[in-house]
């Protein structure tokens, strides 16, 4: 994405500052150049306009785009949104369209660009997309019946978290506008919940805000991904001489986050943030007299942050604020804790390399058959669970759809048909809906009873996830009656076009609509009267939205035309005519028409408060079906792709995957092909100070396996160790979302954390290089994993040199098992490691990768997992197979040689020291080989 030029944030500090900035590239800070080829102009930007000098017309454009500084100003003249100075150039450059210029009084020739109104649609989601915010200037009065200018006012300012339609706003995935709180020392640690985050979606309604710590909230936007996030701001003064200050965040470290994780914020006045100024409006915006009810007492940053929302969309929606569905007050700790970096490694929901959603679990796992069904399922993978009541029920209904696979077809299709239910009952609350929106409501609302009837014979082993009835189902279907007696099946999709209402619902419309179906009947016979009494064959009646009804005559015969004939226009070829009657007729028709289109108009918004009535109903109908499309499309995978149901254990640190799979690799290969491993592990709880022993932990519940804590995968690279590790945590994942799992048994105690090391990236514009990220990822690991957690390490300490690397990781390994005693698969190319298991022989169990060598060196990787530990590392047959000339293979090879000679011998007599070690610290006599 495309960063705006900075001239649209070198704003006047009026209002709301438009500045956009994701970390995405590098902000253009070359001021407008004063021609664009052949033309000149003498004023370029708003903020160094004199109004004085303006034409009356401009001044008006000014005095409107004061209000909205560094917001792109869509200005109506007639029919054409124009922009004007540096909006116009930067819409020129953006949506590819003339630059011209127009004559503006004393400030002379300025910019403008202008699109046709009918094409806005296609033109607003390019100018949304860079992230810009534009504002909607329109005509307030007729201007044929304007005296002097015509009046002119901003009725919406659109952004890209403030979308609640139209084809920039995904149906499949939520659009949420997030407001982010950072106390002024962003990293300190010591506060664990010092920070806030809140964030709504206007499309479905939903509200939600936790108070969190600075880290946990850096996970939660990368779970959320919100497509516009508000960030506290501050004045600064402007980096180019002669322009106005600039807002930028205030917390930088904060501001650097997010532009290492690519998530695009806005800055906005400190003043936002002030909850006593927002109460007002979040009490209009949640339609409630108190905030009370919400749990936000004593939680002043979780207030700073709904505020910083309401004002927004109050200042973006200036008409009528958008009804929100009250605010959730959640907790991280109730998700399985999943730091950024352990959803990008996973690629939960859409590839680490591309983006995509092909490719990532969420792909594997995506067999709804509504959007709204869809939306939940992301934040189902996004957000996994460890209530283990929730997860056994998601489980058992998972399980019942199974069982009645006949009915899950026919529940499939059913689903398809409801559409998205959640956004439409939004529309309903909001008052916006049209009458396409409710005959689409109403379609989906008669899906319901056959939903209940294919589900019944599915009750019985999951009566709560899968029930649809309730006295909100009653509603719903009295909201369904009340359409149905009142729509048309097919009604217009204006409210000013007519044709919305069955003629039966007012008394009114059956005659209106006769009188208007009887014009057509009385223009074929008033034609055939005036030519038959004429004699003027060649006459016809036809009819134009500009001229309204007329007789028309071919050039030849308009001579001929009776003296009733009233000329009206001339033709090069034709002649049109009216006569008093016709008149007569048209204002009859006309007079009709507008009655019934005024009348339908007035129905409607009735029709339309009534349904509002019944909007918490049916908001409450569409997250059950949505749940339900949720649950059936995780049925549909888990049989599709042979998934079994996990078995959930109280009180366990214990992880048992038997025979199980990658379940995206899986996909991808085809059922069948994938080569499946197991997997056995017991977490492990530390023992107390008192104990004072390094001998390695025992365990405080009765272990019901010999499954070691820790894991050293060793192997080639292409072997498959970080397939391997990835599918048990992907495998845990599933479970923990209440889907079946890709494995042929599975046992689980439920997990708190999810944590993973995998990879090597530097972020030079952070100043850390790969060693240093990989550091600091392993130490917030080791400072926060439990004995509950799953931790997954890939190469720990292989950024630096061998013995460093050695050392870092032998001591990690060791404080995972003296200190943590968290679940922990450990990939590594470090054979020292290997001897580890003598040291803690209970805890620490070497794993390898079988791989099938020939005589004359050629490998075959079986993508097998084998007890044992790698002897080597065949690093360089795996360069041979990359292609390296054979000159450098054969000297590699030589010094390997000679190194391992080396090594065997030293290795030998670290494992007879470490066989037979005192109590005291294995790993210092180790390093301290002579």
């Amino acid at each position: 994405m495309l960063p705006p030029p900075l001239l649209l944030q070198e704003a006047v500090p009026l209002g709301f500052n438009g500045g956009f900035n994701g970390g995405l590239g590098a902000v253009d800070e070359a001021p407008l150049t004063s021609s664009n080829g052949k033309m000149h102009y003498q004023t370029l930007a708003s903020f160094n306009a004199k109004w004085e000098d303006a034409s009356p017309m401009m001044q008006q454009f000014l005095e409107v785009k004061q209000q909205y500084p560094g917001v792109v100003l869509l200005y109506r003249m007639g029919d054409f949104y124009e922009t004007f100075l540096e909006d116009a150039v930067l819409c020129a450059r953006l949506l590819e369209i003339t630059l011209t210029g127009r004559d503006a009084g004393k400030l002379g020739k300025i910019p403008m660009a202008g699109i046709p109104i009918k094409a806005v649609e296609t033109y607003l989601p390019r100018l949304l997309k860079q992230g810009l915010q534009v504002a909607i200037c329109e005509q307030m009065e007729d201007p044929a019946v304007a005296k002097g200018l015509v009046k002119r006012q901003v009725v919406r300012v659109l952004s890209p978290g403030t979308l609640t339609e139209g084809h920039s706003v995904a149906a499949d995935k939520p659009n949420y506008l997030a407001a982010a709180y950072v106390p002024a020392k962003a990293s300190q640690r010591a506060l664990p919940q010092a920070c806030a985050l809140a964030f709504c979606d206007v499309s479905t309604g939903a509200f939600y805000t936790a108070v969190l710590s600075y880290e946990a909230l850096l996970a939660e936007l990368v779970r959320i991904a919100p497509t516009e996030l508000l960030i506290e701001g501050a004045w600064q003064a402007a980096t180019i001489s002669g322009l106005p200050p600039t807002l930028q965040p205030a917390c930088a470290p904060l501001a650097e986050a997010l532009r290492q994780q690519h998530v695009a914020f806005r800055p906005l006045e400190p003043e936002r943030f002030e909850p006593e100024r927002s109460h007002s409006t979040l009490l209009q915006l949640l339609g409630v007299h108190s905030l009370d009810g919400y749990g936000l007492q004593g939680l002043p940053a979780a207030q700073a942050c709904c505020g910083a929302v309401a004002q927004y969309l109050a200042y973006s929606f200036v008409e009528a604020l958008p009804q929100l569905r009250g605010i959730t007050l959640y907790s991280v700790g109730d998700h399985v804790s999943l730091t950024a970096s352990a959803r990008r490694h996973l690629e939960l929901l859409e590839t680490a390399k591309d983006g995509q959603v092909e490719g990532s679990l969420l792909w594997v796992l995506n067999h709804t058959q509504s959007p709204m069904g869809s939306r939940l399922l992301r934040e189902w993978v996004g957000a996994p669970i460890h209530c283990i009541s929730t997860l056994r029920q998601r489980h058992n209904a998972v399980e019942a759809l199974m069982q009645e696979p006949v009915a899950h077809q026919q529940l499939r299709a059913l689903l398809a048909q409801v559409y998205d239910l959640e956004r439409l009952a939004n529309k309903v609350a909001n008052a916006n809906a049209n009458p396409r929106d409710l005959t689409a409501l109403a379609a989906g609302l008669e899906r319901l009873p056959a939903l209940r009837q294919t589900l019944a014979p599915s009750l019985p082993a999951a009566p709560h996830l899968l029930q649809l009835e309730g006295p909100h189902w009653a509603e719903a279907g009295q909201a369904l009656a009340l359409i149905r007696q009142a729509l048309l099946s097919e009604p217009s999709v204006g409210l000013k076009e007519g044709g919305v209402f069955k003629a039966s619902y007012h008394p009114q419309l059956g005659p209106l609509r006769t009188l208007l179906q009887e014009q057509t009947q009385w223009l074929e016979a008033y034609e055939l009267q005036e030519r038959e009494a004429c004699g003027l064959r060649t006459l016809k009646v036809g009819h134009t939205p500009a001229l309204g009804y007329y007789l028309e005559l071919s050039k030849g015969m308009a001579a001929q035309a009776p003296p009733h004939f009233i000329r009206k226009q001339s033709l090069s070829n034709a002649e049109r005519f009216t006569t008093e009657a016709l008149r007569t007729h048209e204002q009859a028709v006309q007079q009709a028409d507008h009655q019934l289109v005024e009348l339908e108009y007035q129905l409607f918004l009735q029709l339309r408060a009534q349904l509002q009535a019944f909007a918490p109903a049916l908001r409450h109908v569409a997250q059950s079906v949505a749940q339900v499309d949720v649950l059936q499309a995780l049925a549909h995978a888990s049989a599709l792709h042979g998934y079994t149901k996990p078995e959930l254990v109280e009180n366990s640190l214990e992880l048992t995957l038997v025979e199980a799979r990658h379940p995206v690799v899986e996909k991808r290969l085809g059922m069948g092909y994938f080569v499946p491993n197991s997997c056995q592990l017991l977490g492990c709880t530390p023992p107390s100070s008192a104990q004072g022993t390094t001998q390695g932990k025992l365990p405080s519940l009765a272990q019901e396996t010999t499954a070691p804590q820790i894991q050293i995968i060793t192997g080639p690279n292409m072997a498959g160790k970080s397939t391997y590790m990835r599918q048990v945590a992907l495998c845990v994942l599933l479970a923990h979302m209440g889907c079946f799992v890709p494995a042929k048994r599975a046992r689980l105690g439920v997990i708190d954390a999810l944590y993973t090391r995998i990879g090597a990236v530097d972020d030079l514009h952070a100043g850390q290089s790969t060693f240093m990220v990989e550091m600091t990822e392993t130490a917030h690991i080791l400072n926060s994993a439990t004995p509950r957690s799953l931790v997954l390490l890939d190469e720990v300490g292989r950024g630096t040199s061998t013995y460093d690397g050695v050392a870092i990781a032998w001591s990690v390994l060791e404080h995972l098992a003296e200190q943590v005693g968290a679940r922990t698969l450990f990939a590594t190319h470090y054979h020292e490691l290997n001897v580890l298991p003598l040291a803690y022989p209970q805890q620490v169990q070497n794993v390898r990768m079988v791989v099938s060598e020939t005589a004359t060196g050629q490998l075959a990787f079986l993508h097998k997992v084998e007890a044992g530990a790698a002897q080597k590392s065949y690093g360089v047959q795996v360069a041979t197979m990359a292609g390296l000339p054979p000159r450098v293979v054969q000297a590699a090879q030589h010094r390997l040689n000679a190194m391992e000679k080396l090594a065997d011998g030293q290795l030998l007599a670290r494992k007879a020291k470490l066989s037979g070690r005192s109590e005291g610290d294995p790993q210092l006599q180790l390093f301290n080989l002579g």
